[in-house]
């Protein structure tokens, strides 16, 4: 528990507190009349949060590819008896991964040195390649105005005519751009990229129709995949303990003070807090009765918990009603220095009000409907 608290203030404690706080603030000694004109009813707060700490534990068989340190890790024999350290501090997810005792074992991988076939190849370090290209200049499409790269000259006196001018065949560019056409042999007719070919030499693989396997770089082998290229598998037997934390609230009382009353409490309240992390705690014993009936109840340890947090935040709270003072109600609960009260409008005084407003604007209607 945090601080030294007194005892819970009494019913008379609240009505000497409201007293003077009237006196105070009216000039004068105030005193209520006889004690039936006075109604005290407590309407105590209580915040509490219970933090449970739960575990699960699973076990499975594990390969690693390649060698792995597992030194690290704590290991088991049994892993339903295996005990560990609690954990430090309930409201915190941990994951503990462990090894089984004598179960860790290497072996060589299937590939032998952690290298395998290339696919793309199929180990041969190069794949295919077509030995020309479609020419750059010409696009295959006039690479020669005498055969049109077919290798006959169609006529060879026109071909000559047509040469001399620039009019054989399809248009073509000037006479001094083009070469004798390595095909027909007719001269200044040809693409001078190609010759009369159509295509030029493969700038990848040079014409030699082969180019290295992009994937291997040429070496015919890959890192094997299921070793990832070390040549070797790790197995093991391992288990992991997760703990997983769920928080449960009780708040009381269920039909709450006015939103005044409570935030005043809860900034200048002297709350009461116990802090619980064993489920054979007790409760404290200057828990009212409604709180500890709320509370018990769901202090029963859980499947699988392993640790627990409970926080109780509890303030005693009164509410005072005085036939002398009928338009207003006093909410009293102890604070840092005292008892403090918080004065608000009665219910009469609500309805009242109201009542006077809704008049109000009933005589402000009629108004404007004589007028318009």
């Amino acid at each position: 528990m945090s601080g030294t608290h007194s005892a819970p203030p009494t019913d008379e404690d609240v009505l000497r507190a409201v007293e003077r706080h009237l006196s105070e603030r009216g000039g004068g000694p105030v005193r209520f009349g006889a004690p039936t004109a006075v109604r005290i009813s407590w309407h105590s707060l209580l915040d509490c949060r219970i933090v449970r700490t739960t575990e699960t534990r699973t076990e499975s068989a594990r390969t690693h590819k390649g060698r792995i340190d597992l030194s690290k890790r704590a290991v088991y024999t049994e892993l339903t008896t295996h005990k560990v350290d609690p954990p430090p501090e309930p409201g915190r997810p941990r994951r503990i991964e462990l090894v089984q005792r004598d179960s860790i074992r290497e072996r060589a991988c299937e590939c032998g040195n952690g290298t395998w076939h290339c696919k793309r190849c199929e180990g041969r370090g190069d794949i295919p390649c077509d030995t020309t290209v479609v020419c750059a200049a010409c696009r295959g499409l006039d690479p020669c105005t005498a055969c049109e790269g077919t290798g006959r000259a169609r006529d060879r006196a026109s071909t000559r005519r047509g040469a001399a001018d620039g009019t054989a065949g399809a248009p073509v560019a000037a006479s001094s751009e083009r070469v004798r056409c390595a095909k027909c042999r007719s001269p200044r007719t040809a693409c001078p990229k190609c010759a009369g070919r159509a295509r030029t030499e493969c700038p990848k693989c040079e014409g030699r129709g082969s180019v290295p396997c992009p994937q291997c770089k040429g070496s015919g082998t890959v890192p094997h995949d299921a070793c990832a290229g070390t040549g070797v598998l790790t197995a093991w037997t391992g288990a992991v303990i997760e703990e997983r934390d769920r928080a449960d609230a009780v708040t009381l009382p269920r039909k709450r003070p006015p939103r005044r009353a409570r935030r005043r409490a809860g900034s200048a309240g002297d709350w009461r807090e116990t802090v619980l992390t064993s489920s054979r705690a007790d409760l404290p014993g200057d828990l009212e009765h409604e709180h500890h009936d709320a509370i018990a109840p769901r202090l029963g340890r859980t499947p699988g918990e392993v640790a627990r947090r409970v926080t109780i935040r509890h303030l005693p709270l009164a509410r005072l009603a005085a036939d002398q003072d009928p338009d207003r109600v006093f909410y009293v609960f102890p604070g840092r220095y005292g008892l403090e009260v918080v004065p608000l409008p009665s219910r009469r005084r609500v309805l009242h009000a109201s009542a006077v407003a809704v008049a109000a604007l009933v005589v402000v209607l009629l108004v404007l409907a004589l007028v318009l």
